[in-house]
């Protein structure tokens, strides 16, 4: 068995990794609109469910980042 993790494998796990950063971005964004909405328009709530949703988007702009650096390595 082969010890060295291949191109395709380290960028099918950023890729996995970015997706679930992505989908909880989108999770904490549909959590804020519902406090605005639904819950009252609680908006101490709202930012707070994205409050370092910067955050969470920096990492996936490096995963993204990683994974075309993988891509074009010879």
């Amino acid at each position: 068995m082969d010890q060295f993790i291949t191109k395709e494998t380290a960028i099918r796990a950023n890729l996995t990794a970015l997706e679930g950063i992505l989908y909880n971005a989108i999770e904490r964004i549909d959590e804020a609109t519902q406090y605005l909405t639904v819950k009252g328009g609680n908006t101490n709530a709202a930012i707070g469910a994205i409050i370092d949703l910067d955050q969470l988007l920096e990492t996936a702009v490096n995963l993204h980042k990683a994974a075309l650096f993988l891509h074009r390595l010879k």
